[in-house]
């Protein structure tokens, strides 16, 4: 139950996201860009790991069980690297404000 709430987190966040980078009209900030694809990116490892998590729930073949493990970890590692793009994006983001001297939204 847990990890649904965070899918739906997530989906919460890319939309709050997108809405303020439309709303800033800067589409052609290659930061706040960056910010928001780690974010699709953690949001379909979250998924993955929701729906994995959630198959091995009762599941009694051990085959099956380990693909969805397999499947689980593979979304713990798409979560990871989607971070660590918004964490890219985020300091480029503030990198070019400092240049700039505007702010950007930076989650």
């Amino acid at each position: 139950m847990g990890l649904w709430i965070q899918v739906i987190g997530q989906i919460i966040e890319i939309k709050g996201l997108t809405e303020l980078l439309n709303i800033e009209n800067d589409t052609d900030s290659i930061g706040e860009r960056q910010i928001l694809t780690g974010v699709w990116i953690k949001t379909i490892g979250q998924i993955l790991e929701a729906v994995s998590v959630s198959s091995q729930i009762g599941e009694e073949d051990i085959i099956k069980l380990l693909q969805e493990q397999k499947i689980a970890i593979i979304g713990d590692f798409l979560v990871s690297i989607g971070a660590a793009y918004e964490v890219s994006g985020g300091i480029r983001t503030l990198e070019d404000g400092e240049t700039l001297q505007t702010p950007h939204i930076i989650p």
